[in-house]
């Protein structure tokens, strides 16, 4: 495949030559019932291109893009990074009117969409302002709108200079959202061919076992740096996805009976919910090690894979300002480790160091106490970051997450962790799960509040029970203020509760407390 855009960076010349090797060979893409071919990614990507020179983009190659977990969605991915243009993702999860404030406040010049979320209102919007419009069909892409080009209107755009190097911005992917609105995390080029890179080397480990690998089953949002992560090494070495739009317990568990896969990608809430059913083991008879991470995993359902079922979890440590993981357990780590440090995230991955500060005076704290979590990592840059996240990391490395600092309740005196109340409510045998929230009290200045989910088929325990259950299992000032139950916790794409969306659900709920 050849493409007339020209491609400088390392990033685009590696995924290019794997793309030209790959399209020779057979399935890229499982897909509800469809396989997806090689070829059909590589004369996708062609066609994008040949829509993408109606436009100039002016002094940014940046390009929006409402991101599905498609086949075709991911090809159009692979194919802006082929052609060193920049892929700047919008939330396909959100309202018609929000979508198209994002477009106008970041002035950009061309819009790539499935069928599906092109409306009236969109298309009419991308004309008003001059955009170009490409619409993802099921089998490729095609032209919705071409603007009238005007060489006397400057074109008003925001981002980053056309790619020079290999530092130049590769995507801008979306933060989850758990506590806010999500926030653009500007990637390099050479940040996603060092991760892609990792990824390489750990899908390899893992599979090492496999006499032939199974495709790279996948269940993770491609509009931020989790479903990003899934797929570029996909292309990077030629190995078939099976997608899954988001998680199905049916549909998950019929793709690991097709395809046996030795390792499995698994967010915890899915975890939890593979546990509830007790699945007889034979379904997991494939799995040698899960790998998850992203959002905080119940040491409970933890020990049920490992103790239960006999199967290493992986739980790992990224963030999109990494461009991905930085702390992973090796295959020798987890057979010698995994019982003794079970809920660490593993160690800190090549070019990573890590450390823990008091998040007050910026102090560096010993081995073992909790504090802010800052990492340099070297594909990102020279400089210590600090996170806003609670870790500790013990005496022979293994860092363990504590909690987003953001979170933390300040009741009194006291600093409470919702990650760690909300845990011992899930051990309450009539529930399904649990998420707790500091709301403000005058006097204290924070109380925790529960939401709970309730098991099928339990009756709902009363306050009285809830709390004299809290007292055998947390100290005084952990206890809840007030329990509320819901049918289910309101969680963002990737699986996490989604902060934003309790805080507004507890607001309306708590105006009169049970």
């Amino acid at each position: 495949m050849k493409l007339t855009h020209n491609a400088s960076s390392a990033l685009a010349t590696s995924l290019g030559n794997a793309l030209a090797q790959c399209a020779t060979s057979d399935t890229a893409f499982y897909f509800k019932d469809r396989e997806y071919r090689w070829q059909d990614v590589s004369n996708t990507i062609s066609i994008l291109d040949q829509l993408l020179r109606k436009q100039p983009l002016g002094d940014s190659p940046r390009v929006a893009f409402i991101a599905r977990s498609r086949p075709m969605h991911i090809s159009c991915l692979w194919g802006l990074l082929i052609s060193d243009r920049c892929a700047s993702m919008i939330h396909c999860y959100q309202s018609t009117a929000k979508i198209i404030n994002d477009i106008r406040k970041e002035g950009y010049r061309a819009l790539i969409a499935d069928q599906q979320d092109w409306n009236e209102d969109l298309l009419a919007a991308v004309q008003d302002m001059g955009c170009l419009g490409i619409a993802i069909t099921e089998h490729s892409v095609e032209l919705l709108h071409c603007p009238e080009q005007d060489a006397a209107k400057p074109a008003d755009v925001k981002g980053s200079k056309a790619p020079q190097d290999d530092f130049a911005t590769a995507i801008e992917t979306l933060s989850s959202g758990t506590t806010g609105a999500p926030k653009r995390i500007q990637l390099s080029r050479r940040n996603l061919a060092a991760s892609t890179e990792a990824a390489k080397q750990a899908l390899t480990q893992m599979n090492a076992s496999a006499s032939q690998p199974a495709p790279i089953i996948s269940v993770l949002p491609l509009s931020n740096i989790s479903g990003v992560y899934a797929s570029t090494p996909a292309l990077a070495m030629g190995m078939p996805m099976a997608i899954l739009e988001k998680f199905q317990l049916d549909d998950w568990l019929a793709i690991v009976q097709r395809f046996k896969p030795v390792a499995a990608d698994i967010p915890p809430a899915a975890m939890a919910a593979l546990r509830q059913p007790q699945l007889p083991k034979e379904v997991f008879s494939s799995i040698k090690v899960i790998r998850t991470g992203a959002a905080p995993l119940d040491r409970e359902v933890q020990a049920y894979f490992q103790n239960e079922l006999g199967i290493p979890v992986n739980l790992s440590y990224g963030a999109s300002e990494f461009c991905g993981v930085i702390t992973s357990w090796s295959m020798a780590e987890l057979a010698e480790y995994s019982a003794s440090k079970m809920g660490s995230c593993g160690r800190a991955l090549p070019g990573v160091e890590l450390r823990i500060s008091d998040p007050d005076t910026g102090t560096v704290l010993a081995a073992n106490a909790v504090g802010r979590l800052e990492a340099k990592v070297n594909r990102v840059g020279p400089d210590w970051i600090a996170t806003s996240d609670q870790a500790r990391i013990d005496e022979d490395g293994f860092m363990w997450f504590e909690g987003r600092l953001e979170e933390t309740i300040f009741r009194g005196g006291f600093k409470l962790s919702p990650l760690l109340i909300a845990e011992q409510f899930r051990r309450h045998p009539a529930l399904a799960d649990a998420a707790v929230i500091g709301v403000d009290e005058p006097r204290l200045g924070q109380i925790p509040v529960a939401v709970l989910v309730l098991k099928a088929g339990h009756s709902q325990p009363d306050n009285d029970e809830l709390n004299r259950f809290a007292r055998d299992h947390l100290s005084a000032p952990e206890i809840p203020s007030a329990y509320y139950f819901v049918d289910e916790l309101p969680r963002t794409a990737s699986y996490k509760i989604s902060l934003l969306e309790l805080k507004n659900l507890i607001s309306e709920l708590h105006k009169t407390p049970k």
